[in-house]
């Protein structure tokens, strides 16, 4: 299944850095000079919109054809180490998240934000090690959760900071992308309480990684394009792994290797 982990992969990179590309055009070209308020209706910003949309369609369209209904539900086969490589990846994106989970909590005063910048920086080694959750039984499904708490709590702290900003072009992005990361964690860590949904899981990472890329030519702080860019490459990583791990259909006359 390794060649529909690369094509899934690689598809929701390559949206999202289309996704990139319009992000920053919309930027460079909405904004009047002398008002800096965005102008209403813009073309491109409906042409993002859309593209958007249909990212996510084709990112859904694309998952059933993975494989996923054939796939165990057994966490450490749906989560097996694929190579150093995986792990190599993984380490970077969790040193990216806890960089820029660290820079948030340095440079922030509010409470609130600092404890969220704090399970950001804890849900780095559970990035990191992932795919040996499983093996730890109760104690890895609960470290499955540290994420979740913490994408819930950075929208929340998110939209009460943004809340009176007019202007929603300029934060709107970031809250589907944290709700992005905040599906994908949710449903990873379905599978370490026997929850899991294949083809969901995947979907979730690869639109997940997509936005996350998609949102880095935000005009946000250094911290926060950080942790997106360490998130989107988690998350690609995690949906490669996922399919990569889907097990093959048997072909008629034979029967499944795995029984």
């Amino acid at each position: 299944m390794h060649k529909d982990a690369w094509t899934y992969t690689m598809a929701g990179t390559v949206l999202g850095a289309f996704g990139l590309l319009l992000r920053w055009l919309q930027w460079e070209i909405i904004y009047d000079e002398t008002s800096g308020l965005p102008a209403p209706n813009a073309p491109v910003s409906w042409l993002l919109v859309l593209f958007l949309a249909g990212m996510a369609a084709a990112l859904w369209w694309l998952s059933g054809r993975t494989g996923a209904e054939n796939a165990s539900g057994e966490p450490a086969l749906a989560l097996a180490e694929t190579g150093r490589l995986v792990n190599v990846l993984l380490v970077i994106a969790a040193l990216a998240v806890g960089a820029g989970s660290g820079l948030l909590f340095l440079r922030e005063n509010s409470l609130v934000i600092r404890i969220a910048a704090l399970l950001g920086i804890l849900s780095a080694p559970v990035l990191a090690t992932y795919p040996s959750l499983p093996r730890w039984g109760a104690f890895g499904a609960g470290m499955s959760l540290v994420p979740v708490v913490f994408f819930s709590l950075w929208i929340v702290t998110f939209y009460k900071n943004n809340a009176v900003n007019p202007v929603v072009w300029e934060y709107g992005l970031q809250i589907l992308a944290i709700s992005g990361g905040l599906l994908a964690a949710y449903r990873l860590s379905g599978y370490l309480f026997y929850r899991g949904n294949p083809r969901r899981a995947v979907f979730a990472c690869a639109l997940g990684m997509a936005i996350c890329l998609t949102v880095l030519m935000d005009n946000a702080s250094l911290g926060t394009r950080v942790l997106f860019a360490g998130w989107a490459i988690g998350l690609g990583v995690l949906c490669w792994v996922l399919v990569s791990n889907f097990r093959s259909r048997p072909m008629n006359g034979e029967t499944d290797a795995a029984e």
